[in-house]
């Protein structure tokens, strides 16, 4: 036997495997965020593509005067629809036009991603269980936090790295007049405001998760979301509405347009205060309670169908019940704000005839003074696509079955794999029709104080439902 074999050496992880990769938790959930990251930056500088293209290409924007006329034509809509995309800045531009053509619902669909990945990435470990298995090595829980935490900021970093470059290029190919160009620095600027939007939408579901769970959690962040850009958008239509702007992190920052000229870095720095108040508030819930512990707020519980185990169906449909009530509601409270606001909005309308002879050219037959022209003007587009995704919410329930190994269970018995998908299906089908019925419920009601007609509302939001049925 040889005495001069030496001993083995074990060699930590090296540097490129902590930043992303396997020898950290940060380089872990980086790793795991990484395609995130990029299909959100590519698909947000599709955006940015599609945007800019027209303006470079199209003969409406090839000299300075016909811009402008285009413009004023799109200026003299009503401000209650020209709020969904903020306050135009030098749109004579190609920097301009871009900060105002998605400026503000760019980072609506962007703020969806790290209000699910940071409602879940401690909540949701803990209710599978890995947390546990992790913090018994050792790693402190504040470490393990902050180091999540540091993971996914890094990754909508890249996104917004992406993102910037993609708007770079757009200025570069489609500027065609003077000003056209985009520096670098301002489109670096403009998506430091949307990666910083993103994370206070985040940080609310961040900081909420480990104390109210990660449904909950994910709640709240989608709540501070919508509402901040609904209120901010429709602040016109009534002082009620306006009221409440100061609660709208986009009213906060609407001079922060750095691709149009200007820029407000008071409010910049205010909104990352706000940011990194949220996520040390997250780091010391979860440092300081049990691990998977939830507090039960009375008024924070979610009914569910009392018989949630006698079938595929039943299950599916008890399991999203509370969750399409808390759907229905918001998305009907949000209706009913826009039935209250209809009169003035009518009377906006009816005092620019171009704007009505517009409108009458393509809804033909719609009275502009019923709620209903109101609800399918401001309410009927964004309201689909809350309920969308609202149905893509139950068919991420529908499939963790299959990805937390439930099904294998279910199988197990005397059930065929069709009856089991079929019988599901139509559950999460039910849950969307329970959402699209307490919006009916709730608008008709704000009609009918209005003495307006209900059927065209009703029969509008079933048919958005119908369409959701469809897409699932």
């Amino acid at each position: 036997m040889s005495a001069g074999t030496g001993a083995a050496v074990l060699s930590g992880p090296s540097l490129w495997a902590r930043i992303i990769g396997l020898g950290s938790i940060y380089g872990k959930t980086l790793r795991d965020s990484l395609r995130a990251a990029i299909v959100v930056g590519g698909v947000a500088g599709l955006f940015m593509v599609g945007t800019g293209a027209p303006f470079g290409i199209a003969p409406e924007f090839a000299t300075i005067e016909l811009r402008r006329q285009f413009i004023a034509a799109l200026t003299s809509l009503p401000l209650a629809v020209r709020g969904l995309l903020g306050e135009p800045i030098n749109l004579e531009t190609l920097g301009g036009f871009l900060s105002w053509r998605v400026g503000n619902f760019l980072p609506v669909m962007l703020g969806l991603w790290p209000v699910i990945a940071l409602s879940g990435t401690l909540a949701g470990e803990a209710a599978k269980g890995s947390l546990d298995l992790l913090a018994s090595t050792p790693q402190g829980r504040r470490a393990i936090a902050l180091e999540k935490l540091a993971g996914h900021v890094s990754a909508v970093v890249l996104a917004m790295v992406i993102l910037a470059l993609s708007t770079w290029v757009v200025g570069q190919a489609f500027g065609k007049l003077p000003g056209d160009a985009i520096p670098l620095g301002a489109a670096f600027g403009q998506v430091l405001l949307y990666g910083l939007m993103m994370l206070l939408v985040g940080g609310v579901a961040f900081a909420t998760s480990p104390i109210l769970g990660r449904t909950r959690g994910m709640a709240f962040g989608l709540i501070v979301l919508f509402a901040s850009y609904l209120i901010y958008s429709y602040a016109s239509l009534s002082p009620l509405i306006d009221s409440l702007s100061p609660l709208s992190f986009f009213d906060w920052t609407a001079g922060h347009r750095p691709l149009a000229g200007v820029s407000d870095w008071p409010a910049i720095g205010l909104i990352a205060a706000v940011d990194v108040a949220l996520m040390a508030a997250g780091v010391i819930a979860f440092e300081r309670r049990d691990i998977g512990g939830v507090v039960n707020v009375r008024w924070l519980r979610l009914p569910s169908l009392p018989a949630g185990v006698g079938g595929p169906f039943t299950r599916q449909l008890a399991d999203r019940t509370g969750v399409a009530i808390a759907w229905g509601i918001g998305i009907g409270l949000y209706g009913m704000i826009i039935v209250a606001s209809a009169e003035a909005f009518s009377q906006m309308l009816t005092s620019l005839p171009q704007i009505a002879a517009l409108i009458e050219t393509i809804y033909p037959g719609l009275d502009l003074t019923q709620p209903s022209a109101v609800l399918q003007l401001t309410f009927f587009s964004f309201g689909s696509f809350i309920i969308g995704l609202a149905g893509a919410s139950f068919l991420a329930g529908w499939a963790s079955d299959e990805n937390r190994r439930r099904l294998e269970v279910v199988l197990s018995t005397p059930r065929s794999r069709a009856s089991w998908a079929a019988r599901s299906a139509l559950g999460v089908l039910a849950a969307i029709g329970l959402v699209a019925a307490i919006v009916a419920a709730l608008i008709a009601i704000a009609v009918v104080t209005q003495a307006g007609d209900i059927g065209p509302p009703v029969a509008g939001i079933s048919s958005g439902g119908g369409r959701c049925d469809r897409s699932a």
